[in-house]
Protein backbone atom coordinates (compact mmCIF):
# COMPACT_ATOMS: atom_id res chain seq x y z
CA UNK A 1 0.00 0.00 0.00
CA UNK A 2 1.36 3.64 -1.06
CA UNK A 3 0.98 6.57 1.42
CA UNK A 4 -2.62 6.92 2.33
CA UNK A 5 -4.20 10.39 0.95
CA UNK A 6 -5.95 12.15 3.20
CA UNK A 7 -10.03 11.98 2.75
CA UNK A 8 -9.28 10.51 -0.64
CA UNK A 9 -11.99 7.10 -1.04
CA UNK A 10 -10.51 4.22 -2.67
CA UNK A 11 -13.18 2.77 -4.86
CA UNK A 12 -12.70 -0.60 -5.45
CA UNK A 13 -14.33 -2.99 -8.60
CA UNK A 14 -13.50 -6.13 -9.25
CA UNK A 15 -14.24 -7.17 -12.49
CA UNK A 16 -14.54 -10.29 -14.74
CA UNK A 17 -16.67 -10.75 -17.81
CA UNK A 18 -18.39 -7.88 -17.21
CA UNK A 19 -18.23 -6.40 -20.00
CA UNK A 20 -22.31 -5.33 -20.30
CA UNK A 21 -22.52 -3.27 -16.57
CA UNK A 22 -19.35 -1.69 -16.74
CA UNK A 23 -19.73 1.63 -18.44
CA UNK A 24 -22.85 1.84 -15.73
CA UNK A 25 -20.83 0.99 -12.91
CA UNK A 26 -17.72 3.23 -13.90
CA UNK A 27 -20.44 6.06 -15.29
CA UNK A 28 -22.05 6.52 -11.71
CA UNK A 29 -18.83 6.70 -9.69
CA UNK A 30 -17.96 9.58 -12.31
CA UNK A 31 -21.13 11.33 -11.48
CA UNK A 32 -20.54 11.59 -8.01
CA UNK A 33 -21.15 15.20 -5.86
CA UNK A 34 -17.79 13.76 -3.91
CA UNK A 35 -14.76 14.15 -6.25
CA UNK A 36 -12.02 13.57 -3.91
CA UNK A 37 -11.32 9.66 -5.09
CA UNK A 38 -9.78 7.15 -7.17
CA UNK A 39 -11.22 4.69 -9.30
CA UNK A 40 -9.64 1.05 -8.87
CA UNK A 41 -10.28 -1.47 -11.65
CA UNK A 42 -9.01 -4.94 -11.08
CA UNK A 43 -9.39 -6.96 -14.16
CA UNK A 44 -9.74 -10.70 -12.98
CA UNK A 45 -8.29 -12.64 -16.28
CA UNK A 46 -11.88 -11.61 -18.36
CA UNK A 47 -12.29 -13.21 -21.86
CA UNK A 48 -14.92 -10.96 -22.77
CA UNK A 49 -14.09 -7.27 -23.98
CA UNK A 50 -14.02 -5.89 -20.42
CA UNK A 51 -10.26 -4.86 -20.68
CA UNK A 52 -10.69 -3.19 -23.49
CA UNK A 53 -13.48 -0.87 -22.39
CA UNK A 54 -11.71 -0.35 -19.06
CA UNK A 55 -8.76 0.87 -21.15
CA UNK A 56 -10.80 2.87 -23.05
CA UNK A 57 -12.08 4.37 -19.57
CA UNK A 58 -9.00 4.96 -18.22
CA UNK A 59 -8.23 7.21 -21.24
CA UNK A 60 -11.36 9.71 -20.16
CA UNK A 61 -10.35 10.16 -16.72
CA UNK A 62 -6.98 10.22 -15.09
CA UNK A 63 -8.65 9.43 -11.45
CA UNK A 64 -9.28 5.58 -12.65
CA UNK A 65 -6.37 2.91 -12.90
CA UNK A 66 -6.42 -0.71 -14.19
CA UNK A 67 -4.99 -3.14 -12.70
CA UNK A 68 -4.79 -6.45 -14.46
CA UNK A 69 -3.86 -10.05 -13.35
CA UNK A 70 -4.98 -14.16 -13.64
CA UNK A 71 -8.40 -14.92 -12.69
CA UNK A 72 -8.07 -15.63 -9.13
CA UNK A 73 -11.40 -14.88 -8.21
CA UNK A 74 -13.42 -12.09 -6.66
CA UNK A 75 -11.65 -12.25 -3.11
CA UNK A 76 -8.69 -11.98 -4.85
CA UNK A 77 -9.27 -9.20 -6.94
CA UNK A 78 -10.58 -7.40 -3.82
CA UNK A 79 -7.15 -8.02 -1.97
CA UNK A 80 -5.38 -7.09 -5.07
CA UNK A 81 -7.25 -3.42 -5.25
CA UNK A 82 -6.67 -2.84 -1.05
CA UNK A 83 -2.92 -3.51 -1.61
CA UNK A 84 -3.40 -0.94 -4.23
CA UNK A 85 -5.44 2.00 -2.63
CA UNK A 86 -3.88 5.05 -1.44
CA UNK A 87 -7.52 6.62 0.14
CA UNK A 88 -8.06 7.37 3.64
CA UNK A 89 -11.31 5.10 3.04
CA UNK A 90 -11.99 2.26 0.93
CA UNK A 91 -15.43 1.99 -0.75
CA UNK A 92 -16.17 -1.60 -2.58
CA UNK A 93 -18.39 -1.59 -5.63
CA UNK A 94 -19.39 -4.64 -8.05
CA UNK A 95 -19.15 -4.36 -11.86
CA UNK A 96 -22.60 -4.92 -12.25
CA UNK A 97 -23.55 -2.67 -9.73
CA UNK A 98 -23.93 1.32 -9.43
CA UNK A 99 -24.34 3.83 -6.73
CA UNK A 100 -26.95 7.21 -6.33
CA UNK A 101 -24.58 10.37 -7.24
CA UNK A 102 -24.44 11.42 -3.85
CA UNK A 103 -23.26 8.38 -2.09
CA UNK A 104 -20.38 9.03 -1.32
CA UNK A 105 -20.57 12.89 0.22
CA UNK A 106 -23.13 11.14 2.03
CA UNK A 107 -20.88 8.48 3.84
CA UNK A 108 -18.28 10.18 4.31
CA UNK A 109 -20.29 12.53 5.69
CA UNK A 110 -21.13 10.15 8.38
CA UNK A 111 -17.99 9.22 8.69
CA UNK A 112 -16.63 12.46 9.85
CA UNK A 113 -20.21 12.95 11.98
CA UNK A 114 -20.31 10.06 14.22
CA UNK A 115 -16.14 8.90 13.56
CA UNK A 116 -17.17 5.44 13.09
CA UNK A 117 -14.97 2.32 11.12
CA UNK A 118 -17.76 1.41 8.53
CA UNK A 119 -20.83 3.43 6.85
CA UNK A 120 -23.36 1.93 5.41
CA UNK A 121 -26.50 2.03 3.51
CA UNK A 122 -29.43 0.02 2.31
CA UNK A 123 -29.29 -1.81 -1.14
CA UNK A 124 -32.19 -1.26 -3.64
CA UNK A 125 -32.64 -4.71 -5.44
CA UNK A 126 -34.34 -5.05 -8.46
CA UNK A 127 -33.84 -7.98 -11.49
CA UNK A 128 -30.79 -6.97 -14.20
CA UNK A 129 -33.55 -6.96 -17.05
CA UNK A 130 -36.42 -4.45 -14.92
CA UNK A 131 -34.08 -2.10 -13.72
CA UNK A 132 -35.44 1.05 -13.57
CA UNK A 133 -33.87 4.37 -12.04
CA UNK A 134 -35.36 4.41 -8.79
CA UNK A 135 -38.05 7.16 -7.76
CA UNK A 136 -36.40 7.61 -4.87
CA UNK A 137 -32.71 8.61 -6.33
CA UNK A 138 -32.99 12.16 -6.54
CA UNK A 139 -30.60 14.83 -5.24
CA UNK A 140 -30.89 15.97 -1.22
CA UNK A 141 -29.92 17.81 1.48
CA UNK A 142 -26.79 15.69 2.84
CA UNK A 143 -27.04 16.93 6.59
CA UNK A 144 -30.61 16.44 6.96
CA UNK A 145 -30.89 12.78 5.81
CA UNK A 146 -31.58 10.10 8.82
CA UNK A 147 -28.86 7.81 9.93
CA UNK A 148 -27.89 6.35 13.10
CA UNK A 149 -24.98 4.48 15.07
CA UNK A 150 -24.57 1.42 15.91
CA UNK A 151 -21.46 0.07 18.59
CA UNK A 152 -19.83 -2.85 17.24
CA UNK A 153 -21.38 -5.11 19.73
CA UNK A 154 -24.79 -4.25 18.49
CA UNK A 155 -24.02 -4.36 14.91
CA UNK A 156 -22.89 -7.97 15.14
CA UNK A 157 -26.47 -8.63 16.34
CA UNK A 158 -28.34 -10.42 14.31
CA UNK A 159 -31.41 -8.22 14.49
CA UNK A 160 -28.46 -5.89 13.00
CA UNK A 161 -26.09 -7.69 10.88
CA UNK A 162 -28.76 -9.05 8.67
CA UNK A 163 -31.21 -6.27 8.93
CA UNK A 164 -32.44 -4.63 5.38
CA UNK A 165 -31.43 -1.30 6.34
CA UNK A 166 -27.86 -1.93 7.39
CA UNK A 167 -26.94 -5.02 5.08
CA UNK A 168 -23.83 -5.68 7.15
CA UNK A 169 -23.64 -8.94 5.36
CA UNK A 170 -23.05 -7.72 2.36
CA UNK A 171 -19.86 -5.59 1.00
CA UNK A 172 -21.42 -3.79 -1.40
CA UNK A 173 -22.10 -0.03 0.03
CA UNK A 174 -19.70 -0.11 2.54
CA UNK A 175 -17.30 3.26 3.13
CA UNK A 176 -14.58 1.78 5.15
CA UNK A 177 -11.97 3.68 7.32
CA UNK A 178 -8.27 2.02 5.55
CA UNK A 179 -6.99 2.17 8.93
CA UNK A 180 -9.43 -0.69 10.23
CA UNK A 181 -8.84 -2.93 7.82
CA UNK A 182 -4.72 -3.07 8.29
CA UNK A 183 -3.86 -6.30 7.37
CA UNK A 184 -7.25 -8.16 7.26
CA UNK A 185 -7.55 -9.62 3.76
CA UNK A 186 -10.89 -11.43 2.03
CA UNK A 187 -10.31 -15.09 2.25
CA UNK A 188 -9.81 -16.55 -0.87
CA UNK A 189 -10.22 -20.02 -0.29
CA UNK A 190 -14.08 -18.49 -0.61
CA UNK A 191 -15.87 -18.36 -3.49
CA UNK A 192 -19.38 -16.98 -1.83
CA UNK A 193 -19.99 -15.34 1.49
CA UNK A 194 -16.86 -14.08 1.21
CA UNK A 195 -17.77 -10.40 1.56
CA UNK A 196 -20.31 -11.11 4.82
CA UNK A 197 -17.17 -12.94 6.69
CA UNK A 198 -14.97 -10.00 5.79
CA UNK A 199 -17.47 -7.62 7.17
CA UNK A 200 -17.93 -9.54 10.72
CA UNK A 201 -14.37 -10.27 11.24
CA UNK A 202 -14.22 -5.88 11.09
CA UNK A 203 -16.97 -5.76 13.49
CA UNK A 204 -15.77 -8.76 15.72
CA UNK A 205 -12.56 -6.64 15.59
CA UNK A 206 -14.44 -3.53 17.28
CA UNK A 207 -15.56 -1.70 14.20
CA UNK A 208 -18.35 0.77 14.60
CA UNK A 209 -20.95 1.45 12.18
CA UNK A 210 -22.91 4.49 11.00
CA UNK A 211 -26.09 3.96 9.07
CA UNK A 212 -27.46 6.27 6.31
CA UNK A 213 -31.09 5.41 6.14
CA UNK A 214 -31.60 5.85 2.15
CA UNK A 215 -31.55 2.91 -0.27
CA UNK A 216 -28.01 3.99 -2.52
CA UNK A 217 -26.68 1.53 -3.45
CA UNK A 218 -28.37 -0.66 -6.28
CA UNK A 219 -27.58 -4.14 -6.65
CA UNK A 220 -27.99 -5.93 -9.65
CA UNK A 221 -30.00 -8.84 -8.83
CA UNK A 222 -29.41 -12.01 -11.64
CA UNK A 223 -33.33 -12.39 -13.41
CA UNK A 224 -35.23 -15.20 -11.66
CA UNK A 225 -35.25 -18.42 -13.66
CA UNK A 226 -37.31 -20.58 -11.13
CA UNK A 227 -35.33 -23.19 -8.82
CA UNK A 228 -31.39 -22.51 -8.34
CA UNK A 229 -28.74 -24.70 -9.03
CA UNK A 230 -26.02 -24.82 -6.36
CA UNK A 231 -22.62 -26.53 -6.68
CA UNK A 232 -20.81 -28.18 -3.84
CA UNK A 233 -17.86 -25.61 -3.81
CA UNK A 234 -20.28 -22.52 -3.89
CA UNK A 235 -22.45 -24.47 -0.91
CA UNK A 236 -19.14 -25.87 1.07
CA UNK A 237 -17.97 -21.64 0.79
CA UNK A 238 -21.13 -20.51 2.06
CA UNK A 239 -21.36 -23.28 4.96
CA UNK A 240 -17.44 -21.87 6.44
CA UNK A 241 -18.31 -18.69 6.13
CA UNK A 242 -21.34 -19.20 7.96
CA UNK A 243 -20.30 -21.21 10.65
CA UNK A 244 -17.40 -18.98 11.11
CA UNK A 245 -19.52 -16.55 12.51
CA UNK A 246 -22.11 -18.56 14.20
CA UNK A 247 -18.77 -20.13 16.17
CA UNK A 248 -17.69 -16.38 16.75
CA UNK A 249 -20.75 -15.79 18.40
CA UNK A 250 -20.88 -18.32 20.60
CA UNK A 251 -17.53 -17.93 21.77
CA UNK A 252 -18.61 -14.32 22.95
CA UNK A 253 -21.96 -15.72 24.59
CA UNK A 254 -24.06 -14.50 22.14
CA UNK A 255 -26.34 -17.23 22.26
CA UNK A 256 -29.37 -16.17 20.16
CA UNK A 257 -27.96 -14.55 17.68
CA UNK A 258 -26.13 -17.78 17.41
CA UNK A 259 -29.23 -19.88 17.45
CA UNK A 260 -30.39 -17.16 14.55
CA UNK A 261 -27.22 -17.39 12.70
CA UNK A 262 -27.81 -21.18 12.35
CA UNK A 263 -31.42 -21.06 11.71
CA UNK A 264 -30.41 -19.28 9.12
CA UNK A 265 -27.86 -21.78 7.75
CA UNK A 266 -30.53 -24.62 8.22
CA UNK A 267 -32.19 -23.07 6.00
CA UNK A 268 -30.12 -22.85 3.24
CA UNK A 269 -29.22 -26.68 3.70
CA UNK A 270 -32.31 -27.71 2.78
CA UNK A 271 -32.42 -25.78 -0.02
CA UNK A 272 -28.79 -26.97 -0.95
CA UNK A 273 -29.57 -30.42 -0.31
CA UNK A 274 -33.01 -30.80 -2.65
CA UNK A 275 -30.72 -29.12 -5.52
CA UNK A 276 -28.47 -32.22 -5.51
CA UNK A 277 -31.24 -34.18 -5.31
CA UNK A 278 -32.57 -32.38 -8.15
CA UNK A 279 -30.05 -32.62 -10.65
CA UNK A 280 -28.39 -35.89 -9.53
CA UNK A 281 -25.34 -33.89 -8.35
CA UNK A 282 -23.55 -36.95 -6.62
CA UNK A 283 -20.84 -34.69 -5.14
CA UNK A 284 -22.68 -32.30 -3.86
CA UNK A 285 -25.29 -35.10 -2.07
CA UNK A 286 -22.31 -36.48 -0.47
CA UNK A 287 -20.70 -33.43 1.12
CA UNK A 288 -24.79 -32.31 2.09
CA UNK A 289 -25.12 -35.98 4.04
CA UNK A 290 -21.78 -34.85 5.64
CA UNK A 291 -22.70 -31.52 7.21
CA UNK A 292 -26.10 -32.20 7.98
CA UNK A 293 -25.17 -34.86 10.14
CA UNK A 294 -22.89 -32.46 11.81
CA UNK A 295 -25.03 -29.89 12.26
CA UNK A 296 -27.54 -32.65 13.75
CA UNK A 297 -25.33 -33.28 16.47
CA UNK A 298 -24.26 -29.42 17.15
CA UNK A 299 -24.57 -28.36 20.58
CA UNK A 300 -25.96 -24.77 18.62
CA UNK A 301 -28.63 -26.98 16.91
CA UNK A 302 -30.41 -27.61 20.20
CA UNK A 303 -31.50 -23.87 20.71
CA UNK A 304 -33.07 -23.65 17.25
CA UNK A 305 -36.63 -23.08 18.27
CA UNK A 306 -38.38 -26.87 18.17
CA UNK A 307 -40.37 -26.26 14.62
CA UNK A 308 -37.63 -25.03 12.71
CA UNK A 309 -35.83 -28.34 13.73
CA UNK A 310 -38.56 -30.35 12.70
CA UNK A 311 -38.57 -28.57 9.27
CA UNK A 312 -34.97 -29.20 9.11
CA UNK A 313 -35.41 -32.70 9.51
CA UNK A 314 -38.74 -32.55 6.96
CA UNK A 315 -36.86 -30.15 4.78
CA UNK A 316 -34.09 -32.68 4.21
CA UNK A 317 -36.38 -35.75 3.85
CA UNK A 318 -39.81 -34.33 1.84
CA UNK A 319 -39.05 -31.38 0.56
CA UNK A 320 -42.43 -30.88 -1.35
CA UNK A 321 -44.12 -30.66 2.09
CA UNK A 322 -41.56 -28.90 3.63
CA UNK A 323 -42.24 -26.29 1.29
CA UNK A 324 -45.81 -25.99 2.09
CA UNK A 325 -45.85 -26.07 5.88
CA UNK A 326 -42.67 -23.44 5.44
CA UNK A 327 -44.94 -20.89 3.44
CA UNK A 328 -47.90 -21.13 6.30
CA UNK A 329 -44.96 -20.69 9.17
CA UNK A 330 -43.31 -17.61 7.10
CA UNK A 331 -46.62 -15.70 7.06
CA UNK A 332 -47.50 -16.53 10.59
CA UNK A 333 -43.91 -14.91 11.97
CA UNK A 334 -43.32 -12.25 9.87
CA UNK A 335 -47.16 -11.13 10.80
CA UNK A 336 -46.16 -11.75 14.29
CA UNK A 337 -42.82 -9.93 14.14
CA UNK A 338 -44.58 -6.73 12.85
CA UNK A 339 -46.52 -6.43 15.37
CA UNK A 340 -44.37 -6.76 18.09
CA UNK A 341 -42.13 -4.35 16.54
CA UNK A 342 -44.68 -1.88 16.47
CA UNK A 343 -45.46 -2.38 19.69
CA UNK A 344 -41.45 -1.68 20.83
CA UNK A 345 -41.05 1.05 18.62
CA UNK A 346 -37.73 -0.58 16.84
CA UNK A 347 -35.33 2.18 15.96
CA UNK A 348 -35.48 0.72 12.24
Amino acid sequence: MEDEVANMVSVIVPIYNGEQYINSCVKSVLKQTYTDYELILIDDGSEDRSREICERLCEKDKRIRLILQEHKGVSAARNTGIDASTGKYLFFLDSDDIIHPQLLEALCNLQERYQTMIATVSLYYAEADKFQKPAGWKYEDIDTIESFYLKSEDAKKHQFFTHKKTMLYAIGGKLILRATVNSQRFDEELTHGEDTRFVYQLLYGGADVSVLLRSWYYYRRPQNKGFRVFSVDMCRSKYRAATYIRDRQIEEGMVSDAAYTECDLLGSMIEWNESGKRVKDVRLLQYMRKIIEKEKRSWIFSRVRCYRRILFYLGCEHYSIYDRIAKVFEVYYKLNDKYRKIMKRDIL
